[in-house]
């Protein structure tokens, strides 16, 4: 049993409810489904209104899924496009960023300085073919130049195609006079042909001193001649010398440039004769090279000897005296009695003379090793001896 108020249940045999006191009227549980929905039916009359607005709020509340469901369908779509352009754009970028990566690995490859570091790199390994290829791509970006032609020459040479690395250092040089690199490779080529003359008319326009360095190896030393240029009044010999000893030495004595059909030195040079002599001297190689001429100018003015000192130098005499005459060294003296001029031909001095009788007069001469003569000395003697009576 229950309470018809508060439905709580009663306790068999009790007269009120123990919960809100009201006085107990036995309620089947039947009574109370039927009363609860006697309830219902009733709300529902008598509160239509709500009814309609709850329908009303149940149908916006679909209609306001549905208007999400249908923005989450937009959103999806949105989101799915921007997902479809945002691989487009990346496919985009990476087709961009490869023919970019691409453009600058092609211009890399065919820049110059790419190709001209491959191509020593490969001259380095001795790939001269491979270095020949990368600087023919070179020379058609830039046809002048000069460090491809250089390498370009430097290749030849170590192939041994002389004619043509020569003609390249050459261009090379004629570009840039101060090349270095192009004079030595060039040197090169011509000493492994035995061609000393063409190095050393290659060096003739150089001044650069680092560039003559290179051809030190290469000079013909010019011969030195040990008489300096000067007055001089003797006769004399000329020493001519070589640093070389393999090297031919010419010359001549009037000035001009010697050449190996002059006077080939053997001995020393005699100078032997009075005026302006010029001595040119120069060196000859086994290849017939020259080297730089030298020359000695000589002014030769030879003094003639003094006149002799005779002893008596003259007078008269009534006895017989000795003459004698001081005879310096490298001198010669020539007398006669007769007043003649003595020559040297006339009688040589060789000791005392005796003094002839009668009244005469001896001319002497000095005649030095150079032949020169000195003034004619003459000395009278009258000797007339005494008579007995």
């Amino acid at each position: 049993m229950i309470c018809s108020k508060c439905e709580a249940e009663l306790k068999e045999g009790c007269v009120y409810c123990s919960q809100c006191g009201q006085e107990a009227q036995i309620v089947s549980e039947i009574n109370i489904l039927e009363d609860e929905l006697l309830r219902e039916l009733m709300d529902e009359q008598l509160h239509p209104d709500e009814e309609k607005e709850k329908e009303e709020a149940a149908q916006e509340e679909k209609e306001r899924i549905r208007r999400r469901e249908r923005e989450e369908k937009k959103l999806a779509k949105k989101r799915k496009k921007r997902r479809r352009n945002g691989i487009i754009l990346i496919v985009i970028l990476a087709a961009a960023l490869a023919g970019g990566i691409f453009a600058l690995r092609y211009r890399q490859n065919h820049s110059e300085v790419y190709l001209l570091t491959q191509a020593q790199e490969a001259y380095t390994q001795k790939n001269y073919q491979s270095a020949l290829d990368y600087l023919e791509k070179l020379l058609a970006l830039d046809g002048e130049n000069t460090d491809a032609l250089l390498l370009n020459a430097q290749i030849f040479a170590a192939q041994k195609e002389y004619e043509s690395a020569e003609s390249l250092f050459l261009q090379v040089i004629s570009m840039e006079p101060d090349c270095i690199e192009a004079y030595e490779g060039l040197i090169g080529v011509y000493a492994a042909q035995d061609r000393t003359d063409l190095i050393l008319a290659l060096m003739e326009d150089v001044t650069d001193e680092d560039i003559l360095a290179l051809f030190e190896d290469y000079i013909i030393p010019t011969p030195e001649i040990e008489v300096e240029s000067g007055a001089y009044t003797e006769y004399f010999e000329v020493k001519i010398t070589a640093e070389n000893k393999n090297l031919s030495i010419y010359y001549t004595l009037d000035g001009s440039e010697p050449t190996t059909e002059d006077t080939l030195y053997t001995e020393p040079v005699e100078i032997e004769e009075q005026g302006t002599i010029t001595l040119t001297a120069v060196c000859v190689d086994e290849d017939g090279n020259y080297s730089e001429t030298v020359s000695a100018v000589y002014e030769v003015e030879l003094e003639a000897p003094d006149v002799p000192t005779v002893s008596p130098d003259g007078g008269q005499y009534t006895t017989a005296a000795s003459i004698t005459v001081s005879v310096p060294s490298g001198v010669t003296v020539y007398y006669t009695w007769d007043n003649t001029t003595p020559t040297t031909a006339s009688s040589k001095y060789t000791g005392p003379l005796e003094m002839p009788e009668g009244n005469n007069i001896l001319s002497l001469i000095a005649v030095d090793e150079y032949g020169m003569q000195s003034e004619v000395l003459k000395c009278n003697y009258i000797y007339y001896p005494e008579t007995e009576e």
